[in-house]
This record gives C-alpha cells, structure tokens and sequence, in this order.
C-alpha cells in the first residue's frame, strides 16, 4: 500500500513537470456578468488550474467557487470564467487612492494630507469615525483638497516601497533556483506535487445536508432602473459591450439588499461546510397583491425555514393563509409584534421594548445591592413611553432588599450641578436610571452628571438608542460607566468580525453595516437548526441559548400558545477605563 502511494505520488510529480513547461496565453473575451467582468478562458492539453490561474493573477479557490466547481480536475475544451482585476490606479483626475496602513484612521489621514474629516467622509460614505477601517481598504481623497508637496512625497515613499517588495522577490526566486528541494525528498516531491497538477487529494466526504429556504424581503426591484441609453442596452451577455453604468438604487431597496448580501455570505459559509441550500427569493415589495401572488408558491415549495416578511401586513397575510404551520417564520427587522405574536410558527428576533425592560430591570435587581439607587424623571419635553416602566418594576424585584428607597429626581431644564450633587452619596455607588430614548433630554441631563463623574461613582442604564445619539460625545459613556443591553453588537477588534468585513468588502465592494451582519448571524444559526430538528425546530428554540458572531440567540415563547421572541442580551459597559467590556447575559 506504501509502495503503491509513492507511485501515484510519483506520477504526480511527472504530470507536473510536464505541466510546467506550458506556457498559458491569456484570453483576451471579456464578458459582463451581473455587473463584474470576466474572461472566458478555453482550456488546452497540459494546462492546470492553477497554472491558468497563475497566468491570470487570480485565487484557485476564486475560480473554483465562481466556476462551481469541487476539485482542481479540468477538461480539455472545458470554459473557465476568470475575474478581470481592473490595475489599481494611485491618481486619477480626481483623487488619490489610498490603502489604509496598520493604525491609520480617518482623522490621521486628515491631519497628514489637510483634509478636513468631513470632506474625507463625504468622498467616502461607506466608512464613518466610529468603525475601524480594515488595514488594505481604499479611501478617496480629492486632489484640490491635498498639498502637492505633501502628496509627492507620500507617492516617493510608496514608489521606495514597491521596488524593495520586488528586490525581495527576485532575491528569494534566484534562491529557490540556486537551492531547489531535493526532488527525491519528501519535501520537494510535495511542493510539486501541490505546486501545479490536476491531480487533488481528494475532499472530505461530507454527508450532504439539504434545506430550502424561502427569503421574502420588500426588494422593490420594479423601483431599481437603470440610466437611459439610446444607443445601447446594457444587459448582461457576451454580445454586448457594456458600458460602466450604474443601477439607480431605489432607498427603498438598500437595507433589504444589505439584508440579502449577509445572507448569501453565511449561505457561502455552511456551503462550505457541506450544506446544500436552495434560497428563493421573493420580492414581496409592501404591498399585499405582491405578497398573495408569492403564497401559492410557498405552498408549492415547502420550504424548511421561511425569513420574512420584513412588514407587519405582508407577514401577517402569508402567516394566516399558508397550510403548514410547523415552518418557522423568521421576523427578521421589527421589534414589535403586535397581533403577529398569536402565529404558532411567529420567530421575532429583536427584543421588544417592554421586554427589554423587564430584562434590564432583572438585571438591576440582581446588581445593585448596596448601591444608591436614583431614577432621574425626564422633563416634561421628553416623552419616557414604554420605557418608563423600568423603575416601578425594579422597585418590584428588589422588594424589602434596598436598604434605602429609590430616590425620584424630578429634572428641570436649568439644573445644574450643585444642584444634582445633592443627590448623590460619595461612599457608595450611585445607580442612575433615566428612562428615556429621547435624544434632546439625554443631551440636557448626561453633560450634568458626567462634570461629576471625577468625584462619584456613577453608573447610568441606558438603552440601545442612545447609541445613535449624534449630540453626545462617547467620552460621556466612559465617564459615567454607562451600560447597556443589546441583542447584538460587534466588536471591530475581534479577528472573526474582521475577516468577515474583509471577505464582505471583496465580494460586495462595501463595508458590511448592522443589517448584513445580523442577517448572517441569522442563517448561520437557523439553517444547520433546521436541517437537524426539521419539524422540531419550534420547540427546540424554546431550551436553546446561542452566541452568533455578532447576536444573541435566547428565544422565549410571547404567549402560551403564540410565537418566540428573542431575549438573548449583551451587555454593553463603557468602562471608565476608556475600553468597552461586552458580556453576554444569561436567561433564567
């Protein structure tokens, strides 16, 4: 058996070098598809896949994925579609293109050419100040705006950098031809080997997992147009020479299509993992004509894990008309329920208000012992609604175990310090509830406290909303320790979240927001649950805790006979050590 393994091995190792001396002439067919350029490359006797790849300066695992292919085993005849990787250019008549280096922010770039940051962010508004740019990303800056001395001198240095990369390459070529593996050595038999043949060892046999998905999401597509074009039409075909036009993307459409871009990437990822998925795509726009025609179909498919609709109407007409019940139907963006929450089969997966509420205030009860407890009430221009009730249930759990009551603090637009220094105690922590996601009141009460976080202990509980609050520096988070709970959050520091921004951006060409990274989390949790549990999968939602890359999954049932709502919570706690602390919460 050894003996024989050598042998293949060494027939290996003589295809390649046969294969090596084949010189691969670059296809000059360029063809549009969805948008991306590709050449059709004919594969001729003795070429590999990956000497073919090599010629055209693209990935082996690019190649295969685009050409939906297993192995490394090609046909002669057999048509490849090969990327077209556009030359990166430095300088246009507009810009300069920068790569961001390690450490590099917005702002250093604004400071080392004379941009100013809100120029930087108008060029480029797929980043923002408050998320990290991945080390490789492009950011646009104008030329008019740039000091030609500062810009010549940064294109000296990248040019420096460039011609000592190649020195480096060349050197290390010129050594691995003076010193090459010995051929009769393990080594370098491998090295050819993997190197450049047809030959692959062969992938491991997964058990072929299959689910059906239906995705029903308000696209709009009807709303999406192309700009007009008398003299040519462009469509995606290979008798046509597209021009670099751009869809007018309806605003209608962008969430949903980010939505549909972090699905297909977790789709790309369990595909990986040996699952076959099958996703239908409906567009289900809001209206209910769009949306009855798209039932009958669900009949006819019989998915296994349905996502969406996105709104309340569309939803509720599929979920009262569609035959089996036992299909989960993700409500994959609200947070409100409504009537939808007596549907046996209604998955909602961001927590309500009133629940997250009653989360926050469990978590109050168990935390604040011997702490002073402080509820500051909103003036009168700030509407508390749901969230009002967070001090009254507190006050509910920690019945007979405050050792002294919660003091109400009535706030008034010309407080001021003094004034709310008396109601602090300086050998205790103070606990400070301010229910409101009102941004105005918020901006009027956390200046205050925060000008005597230096001689305090405060702690302040907030809510997700403050996190979009524009008006309030994140400094006055750290300095008053303020937490919050959340069903997701992502941490750009985290190397999993990073390299999905790194494979969104290669595939998508734009940074992944909130929306794609819990609809990833969503497939990437609910697929491989369905696949196992089939028609069991309601019920074992009940008993399941779960962290996704970037969400919390607990469900709860709403009722004792509707449907499940996700409780699973991250807390938030800008430490006042100027770092942020993220712990997942546990249920009871």
């Amino acid at each position: 058996m050894v003996r024989f393994a050598f042998l293949l091995l060494l027939v290996c190792v003589s295809g390649y070098i046969n294969a090596q001396e084949v010189k691969i002439e670059k296809s000059k067919e360029l063809i549009v598809i969805g948008g991306k350029s590709f050449y059709l490359h004919t594969v001729q006797p003795k070429q590999t896949l990956f000497s073919i790849c090599k010629a055209y300066g693209v990935a082996v695992d690019e190649v295969k994925a685009l050409n939906g292919k297993k192995d490394n085993a090609l046909s002669v005849g057999e048509v490849l579609q090969i990327p077209h990787v556009e030359p990166f250019k430095r300088v246009d008549d507009k810009y300069y293109y920068h790569k961001m280096r390690p450490k590099e922010t917005l702002y250093s770039l604004s400071k080392k050419f004379g941009i100013k940051l809100k120029r930087i962010l108008k060029e480029n508004p797929e980043y923002d100040v408050s998320r990290p740019i991945a080390e490789g990303a492009v950011v646009r800056l104008p030329l008019r705006q740039i000091d030609r001395g500062v810009l010549e001198a940064e294109l000296r240095w990248l040019d420096r950098q460039e011609q000592e990369a190649a020195r480096q390459k060349q050197e290390e070529e010129k050594h691995v031809a003076l010193y090459p593996p010995a051929r009769d050595s393990l080594e370098g038999m491998m090295q050819q080997v993997v190197g450049d043949t047809t030959y692959v060892i062969p992938e491991r046999n997964y058990e072929r997992r299959h689910v059906k998905v239906a995705l029903l999401l308000p696209l709009s597509v009807k709303d999406n147009k192309l700009p007009f074009t008398p003299e040519e039409i462009p469509v995606d075909t290979t008798g046509v020479n597209i021009r670099n036009e751009r869809w007018r993307l309806s605003d209608k459409s962008t969430q949903f299509l980010q939505f549909y871009e972090g699905f297909l990437m977790a789709a790309d990822s369990l595909k990986r993992q040996g699952y076959t998925i099958d996703i239908h795509v409906y567009d289900t726009e809001r209206d209910a004509n769009a949306t009855q025609a798209v039932i009958g179909e669900l009949n006819g498919l019989s998915p296994d894990l349905i996502v969406g609709p996105v709104y309340a109407n569309t939803y509720k007409l599929v979920a009262e008309q569609l035959q089996n019940r036992v299909i989960p139907m993700i409500y994959p963006l609200s947070a409100r329920s409504g009537e939808l929450s007596r549907f046996p089969n209604f998955v909602q997966m961001n927590i309500s208000t009133p629940s997250l509420v009653e989360e926050m205030a469990d978590w109050v009860a168990a935390n604040a012992h011997g702490a002073h407890l402080i509820h500051i009430i909103p003036d009168g221009n700030a509407r508390a609604g749901e969230v009002n009730r967070l001090p009254a249930l507190v006050r509910a759990r920690m019945q007979g175990e405050i050792g002294e009551p919660m003091l109400d603090y009535q706030w008034h637009p010309r407080m001021h310090v003094d004034s709310v220094r008396r109601m602090l105690r300086p050998d205790v922590e103070n606990i400070i509830l301010f229910p409101t996601v009102n941004e105005a009141a918020a901006s009027r009460v956390l200046p205050v406290l925060s000008a005597l976080s230096d001689h305090y202990r405060i702690t302040v509980i907030g809510f997700p909303e403050w996190l979009k609050f524009t008006s309030i520096d994140e400094e006055m988070f750290y300095k008053l320790n303020v937490k919050v709970m959340m069903n997701s959050y992502v941490d750009y520091q985290n190397e999993d979240a990073q390299a999905f921004s790194a494979k969104h951006r290669e595939y998508f060409h734009s940074e992944p927001n909130n929306i794609a990274n819990r609809a990833f989390d969503m497939a990437m949790y609910f697929i491989p649950l369905v696949e196992r549990e089939r028609t069991n999968t309601l019920n074992t939602l009940r008993n399941r805790e779960d962290d996704g890359m970037f969400t919390r999954f607990r469900f709860r049932p709403i009722s004792d006979f509707g449907g499940l709502e996700n409780r699973g919570l991250y807390l938030i706690h800008y430490s006042s050590k100027y770092n942020i602390v993220v712990t997942p919460l546990r249920g009871k």
